[in-house]
């Protein structure tokens, strides 16, 4: 879906945010850190003051003048849902700051409460409004609810995807229309799937399938993660990363051209967050003209984190 781009309202200075900290394990010893697949990874490090991942999710909210409604929407969630339960994107467009979107994945898990359906998401986030519903006997995975400024505002309703057990696919749903196919994707080892992966990037329509233009998709820096994931979309294609470190965030993040104060707040709070495990992704598209001669050029990314 094409988001539409909402020029950031002049304001002035933002005081200090406070920041929330990473949660204690639970009464078993259960952890609190989940990938973008909302599944349990073991933190890097600990210390006492480690900060929890979602602090970076209201730092996008905050630059873009919607903290309140976030923080809102994040209360009703963890009311109705509890910890652990969330997974959060957010979604730059290249050399658009004040293009940023939002994306919030339920996962169908074992530590998920009852009832756990896209109806009961749609109830904690009124009074927002989300389209789109999954029938009781679709096999789904996950679903999704994502959003733009004006959205979170309330001005239009929020848009849902689901995705698929088993299948590597998703769908687009929309209010009275028939699901409509978003994207199909493989998850692999990076060392034990990189034939895989290449073959899948060698034929992307998107891409001139040569050594420079795979070397952009396949940055050395980002391929020490535990999956990469090729997906193949209406538009365009992408690559993501899971499980990667702060310095490969960090990496990411400098070379799609993030926002200064986005990073200079993960630069600034680096020691509480290197206890993490960051995902990351890159969608990009065919242009002809692109000058490199690889035939494509990025046009947004995404980075992921869970509460």
């Amino acid at each position: 879906m094409a988001l539409t781009a909402t020029a950031l309202r002049p304001r002035a200075p933002t005081a200090p945010l406070p920041l929330w900290p990473q949660p204690p394990a639970g009464p078993r010893g259960e952890s609190v850190h989940y990938d973008y697949c909302l599944l349990p990874y073991t933190p890097r490090t600990t210390t006492a003051d480690d900060l929890a991942s979602v602090n970076v999710l209201r730092w996008s909210w905050q630059a873009h003048g919607v903290l309140a409604e976030g923080e809102a929407l994040l209360a009703r969630l963890l009311a109705g849902l509890g910890a652990g339960q969330v997974v959060w994107g957010i979604k730059q467009r290249a050399n658009q700051p004040e293009a940023s979107s939002w994306e919030l994945y339920f996962y169908r898990r074992p530590h998920n409460p009852q009832p756990y359906t896209l109806a009961r998401i749609a109830e904690l986030f009124a009074p927002l409004v989300v389209h789109g519903e999954v029938p009781e006997h679709w096999r789904w995975l996950m679903f999704s609810v994502e959003f733009d400024v004006a959205q979170l505002r309330g001005e239009r309703p929020c848009a849902s995807s689901v995705y698929i057990e088993s299948s590597g696919l998703s769908y687009k749903l929309h209010a009275g229309q028939p699901p409509e196919l978003e994207n199909h994707y493989i998850f692999r080892d990076p060392l034990t799937g990189i034939d895989e992966i290449l073959a899948r990037l060698q034929v992307s329509v998107h891409a001139q399938p040569h050594p420079l233009g795979l070397a952009r998709l396949l940055p050395p820096q980002l391929m020490r993660a535990f999956h990469v994931c090729v997906a193949n979309k209406r538009l365009a294609d992408a690559v993501y990363w899971s499980r990667v470190d702060f310095d490969q965030l960090q990496f990411f993040l400098a070379r799609h051209s993030w926002p200064a104060e986005l990073r200079a707040q993960l630069t600034a709070h680096a020691s509480q967050l290197r206890h993490l495990q960051w995902d990351l992704g890159a969608d990009f598209q065919r242009t002809p003209d692109e000058p490199t001669g690889t035939g494509f050029a990025f046009i947004k990314s995404g980075i992921y984190g869970s509460f």
